[in-house]
């Protein structure tokens, strides 16, 4: 204890809880890399404002107006953020005096659209975690959301059982689908040596080139239409609202649901099962794991398949609890989100739980932004602070030197399993 702190015993204990803070971890380092983003979205705000950038132009005639107008706008852009993605503070007051399963349908609204919008999210990004942890690059997650989304989509229109049975005929389907894809560029790999990062990459494009043709065959289209639209998943084979009881608009599905004991399962893979173990093995010292007696070949297969097969079981939730259908744009941009929310997850399966959640309340928090905020600030400013959260997440020497963290040697890369330690 130093002689300030033995005088002032309270100063002594905030001395210490300040060199607390300071010193680095990861969970520091993701809320600066938070702090970062928002920082830099906020001067994006500004120097995309007209009447901003007029009024910093006169800064010295009035500085007090221009610091004041550009911090309400920042502020009030990143409150209909917050309440696009989360709670809607208006709508709880109304809530509050008037109790009603409309109002809370309301007020349960952004939450909802950003956990919906997470779902797929999640799944896919632990599949591609899997694949990292095991030095392993599965870029065709795309292909493998397609091809899972593809089957499902057959199973759910030309099979009608009861959903107790539909719907896990068509996850198998989906699961199936996506592990023989991403399983297939582990077998090249194995075998031939094959790059699997140029193999996975080919199959996006062959995905997307077959889901164009078959949207356009009698199986698939829509009687008597070709607008690149496909069928319908009959009824008993989509997955059921959580909150239609309380409002129909409430679109958070079972899927969820299947996203958090897909994270719950790849957590006990990694740490409890033998083949879990072995992948590890393989992608932290392949040399290790094979005087272990480790069959390495076999390893890698395994690790593509089972990331495909939750690509696959990705492009499932998608289309049986948000779309019921196929268009050429399935998928959206999932396939490649997954690899930033992998990475910003550290590769770890409640990271990636909640990098996904992040992903989402970007997207409904910047549709909200966009829509009710009367500077008209654009969506792509969510993904501007996504980025910056990224980078910086990324590069955790970067805010170790800039904040002057203590302790920052222990943020170091790991290059085989793409997590930090």
């Amino acid at each position: 204890m130093t002689t300030t702190e033995f005088q002032n015993p309270q100063l002594g204990a905030i001395l210490r809880f300040a060199m607390r803070v300071r010193q680095a971890n990861m969970f520091l380092v993701l809320v600066l890399a938070l702090f970062m983003g928002l920082s830099f979205g906020g001067i994006m705000i500004i120097v995309t404002q007209p009447l901003l950038l007029t009024s910093w132009s006169h800064f010295f005639s009035h500085p007090g107006g221009t610091i004041a107008s550009s911090f309400n706008t920042v502020w009030f852009a990143y409150e209909q953020l917050f309440q696009g993605a989360v709670i809607n503070f208006h709508a709880l007051r109304v809530l509050i005096d008037d109790p009603s399963k409309a109002n809370l349908g309301i007020v349960l609204g952004p939450l909802s659209a950003t956990l919906t919008y997470a779902t797929p999210l999640i799944v896919a990004g632990l599949g591609l975690a899997i694949g990292f942890r095991s030095s392993l690059f599965n870029i065709g997650g795309q292909g493998q959301v397609i091809l899972g989304g593809v089957l499902a989509l057959l199973v759910g229109f030309s099979i009608h059982l009861t959903p107790i049975l539909q719907v896990p005929l068509e996850m198998l389907a989906a699961i199936a689908g996506g592990a023989a894809l991403a399983g297939f560029a582990g077998v090249l790999k194995a075998y031939t040596g094959a790059h699997e990062v140029i193999v996975t990459m080919m199959s996006n494009y062959t995905m997307i080139a077959i889901l164009g043709y078959l949207l356009i065959q009698p199986l698939f289209a829509r009687p008597g239409v070709l607008d690149g639209a496909s069928k319908a998943v009959g009824v008993s084979g989509q997955l059921p609202y959580l909150f239609s009881h309380i409002n129909s608009s409430l679109l958070l599905n079972v899927g969820f649901v299947i996203a958090l004991v897909a994270v719950i399962a790849v957590q006990w893979f990694f740490n409890r099962s033998k083949t879990g173990f072995e992948l590890l093995m393989v992608g932290q010292n392949p040399d290790a794991a094979r005087v272990a007696g480790i069959f390495s070949k076999r390893s890698i297969i395994i690790c593509l398949a089972l990331a495909g097969g939750l690509l696959g079981l990705a492009g499932m939730l998608e289309l049986t609890g948000v779309d019921h259908f196929v268009t050429p744009n399935f998928g959206g941009s999932y396939g490649f989100d997954a690899i930033t929310v992998a990475l910003l997850g550290r590769n770890k399966p409640w990271g990636v739980f909640f990098a996904a959640i992040f992903f989402g309340a970007m997207f409904s928090g910047g549709e909200a932004m966009q829509a009710f905020t009367p500077t008209n600030i654009q969506f792509s400013l969510a993904d501007v602070i996504q980025a910056v959260v990224v980078f910086c997440v990324a590069t955790p020497a970067l805010l170790v030197e800039i904040f002057h963290l203590r302790g920052g040697a222990r943020l170091v890369s790991n290059n085989n399993t793409g997590g930090w330690i």
